[in-house]
């Protein structure tokens, strides 16, 4: 009778191994042999003395996290292989520092989209949590995870609603959050970490998408009417009406100045090239005589020209104030001044590209809801036709 065959149990490219220290507690790492080629990596875990149960519970689960690092690291070793170690460690890296990463890695970016970020992890550990998937890798995330996190955002309550019955947070708000969640696995994806970002399985029937806000606008008669009232506040009214005729953010009109300003190579005319503080990308705007009407005298080269308020509150107050004494019952805001731009340059005739153009926009489609609103202004003249012969 044949002796049955020994099975060869496969060395593991990886073992866990402990240093000694000095004060009794023992550093974990983790000894890598893979190829021919050796590393070693600690992990900034550490086993206490068993002094009492205590201790003893505590060392077990440390031993457990390490135990899960290693089999992350063999797994990933063998996507990547040996040579790119630093890609292979932080795929194995957990989800949630790789998004936390994500958000300090923000370097000029505006403290809005930074604290939205901080606000998507938050999210995540709720997800997780929930789940009990706390120790999940990068590498680990799905579809159906993502799908998972798609349901938990819709029904994620809303911590700014105090009184009242508790309500999810809005449809664009949690669009919001999937979207930077999708970005930073794509960041994860550009940099070799994950081969691919899960995300993009998900059709947009399984995504969240947002609603198309409503846009208030002022409609060329209601400029005029506002343009021929006084406000208390002239250099707000100057602004407002300023970025009506050029389509320039807030954020912008705050550091316009003389040195944004330039000629036309024929001389005769002058138009604004500057770089939007929103986008960082350069912007081209012609000036119309009108707009130069309001454009306060320079008080130096780099001096902005406007002395806009930096307090939102004091904004809103004084457009809300100039609006009531004109007889206009629209909220008008600096996204409304933006706005009117976009209609009227589509309404006196413009085409949607060269509008674009003027707005700034990155792609056409942004620009495609101006024109809707026009369509449906057309329509409802039309529509007028028929209440005159009923």
């Amino acid at each position: 009778m044949a002796r049955p065959k020994k099975q060869v149990k496969l060395k593991e490219p990886i073992k866990i191994r402990l240093k000694s220290l000095a004060d009794g507690n023992k550093s974990i790492y983790l000894d890598i042999y893979y190829k021919g080629v050796r590393k070693y990596e600690y992990l900034k875990l550490y086993l206490v003395p068993e002094i009492n149960p205590v201790c003893k519970e505590q060392n077990k689960q440390t031993m457990a996290v390490a135990e899960r690092i290693k089999a992350e690291r063999i797994k990933a070793l063998h996507g990547h292989g040996i040579q790119d170690w630093e890609t292979v460690k932080q795929g194995s890296m957990l989800l949630t520092t790789w998004i936390k990463k994500y958000c300090e890695g923000g370097v000029g970016i505006k403290k809005s989209t930074l604290h939205c970020r901080v606000e998507m992890l938050h999210t995540v550990e709720k997800y997780l949590d929930e789940t009990n998937k706390g120790f999940i890798s990068l590498e680990e995330v799905n579809a159906e995870f993502c799908r998972g996190y798609v349901k938990f955002l819709r029904n994620f309550p809303n911590s700014h609603i105090k009184y009242g019955e508790p309500r999810p947070i809005s449809e664009n708000t949690a669009s919001r959050y999937l979207g930077m969640f999708s970005t930073a696995l794509n960041n994860a994806m550009r940099q070799g970490i994950i081969r691919n970002n899960p995300m993009k399985e998900l059709d947009a029937r399984e995504r969240i998408q947002p609603k198309e806000g409503k846009k208030e606008y002022l409609t060329i008669e209601e400029l005029r009417t506002l343009m021929a009232t006084d406000s208390y506040r002239p250099e707000v009214k100057e602004a407002f009406i300023f970025a009506c005729f050029t389509g320039l953010r807030l954020s912008d009109m705050y550091l316009l100045a003389p040195m944004h300003i330039f000629k036309t190579a024929d001389g005769k005319g002058e138009y604004i090239d500057m770089e939007m503080q929103k986008t960082e990308k350069p912007v081209i705007i012609p000036l119309s005589e009108e707009a130069k009407r309001w454009l306060p005298k320079p008080r130096g080269n780099d001096i902005p020209f406007f002395d806009i308020p930096t307090t939102q509150t004091v904004i809103g107050r004084a457009l809300r104030k100039w609006a009531e004494a004109a007889g206009i019952e629209k909220h008008i805001s600096f996204h409304s001044s933006r706005h009117t731009f976009g209609t009227m340059m589509l309404t006196l005739g413009a085409d949607l590209f060269t509008t674009s153009k003027l707005m700034g926009h990155s792609n056409i489609q942004t620009t495609e809801i101006y024109a809707k609103i026009v369509d449906k202004k057309k329509e409802e003249a039309i529509n007028l036709i028929d209440g005159m012969f009923k």
